[in-house]
């Protein structure tokens, strides 16, 4: 999050070093991004920039944060809308990816985003942190509705998650390319109802 340094400069010095820092995230990934460049366009010295933010990742989390925001906040929401069934909630996740980082005029810059989230170890969409605590689906176990699936412990859910997570993001990923959106979403639902029913037909009786 910024520095009391930078929420002091006015809307408009604020705003250049936003502008900046997307125009340079929307470039490259951001491991990649140069802070030279950032401060350049935004005509302030590079000792100025660490009095503004920790580096270069906590200006992007500030610069994605309401977007992110929005969707955490929704999270909960839809989890109690949708009673609990996790693929029900994903797919609204998704939905909701695709309207706030595709279809927006800066989809550049969350295209480098998306495609540069790993996928071993982040939530798709968790950057944010509260109370230092990366924020996820995981997070809500005890508000998902278990009934009919094979889960039996926390560690099997968050198992669960993260092949969820990765379907979403790389369904997400795909509207970044110009694909038809409503192929993409036939095929991510596709994808959902083969990780909900499996893939491996049940044996008759003889």
């Amino acid at each position: 999050m910024p520095k009391e340094t930078f929420l002091k400069l006015s809307n408009e010095k604020q705003q250049k070093v936003i502008n900046s820092a997307k125009k340079e995230f929307a470039r490259v990934p951001v491991q990649e991004a140069s802070i030279k460049n950032i401060v350049e366009e935004a005509g302030i010295a590079r000792g100025s920039f660490y009095q503004y933010f920790e580096s270069k990742e906590d200006l992007l989390i500030y610069i994605i944060k309401e977007n992110i925001e929005q969707l955490n906040n929704k999270l909960k929401e839809e989890i109690l809308k949708k009673n609990g069934d996790i693929f029900e909630i994903y797919i609204t996740i998704y939905d909701n990816m695709v309207e706030n980082f595709v279809e927006k005029d800066e989809s550049k810059l969350y295209k480098q985003i998306f495609e540069n989230i790993k996928s071993s170890d982040e939530s798709t969409f968790n950057i944010l942190k509260e109370n230092g605590k990366r924020i996820g689906m995981a997070d809500y176990y005890e508000l998902i509705d278990k009934t009919n699936l094979r889960i039996e412990n926390e560690r099997e859910f968050k198992i669960v998650c993260r092949m969820l997570d990765i379907i979403t993001r790389n369904a997400v990923i795909r509207n970044f390319k110009k694909n038809s959106k409503e192929e993409n979403r036939k095929e991510f639902l596709e994808k959902i109802d083969y990780l909900k029913y499996g893939i491996v037909k049940e044996e008759k009786n003889a």
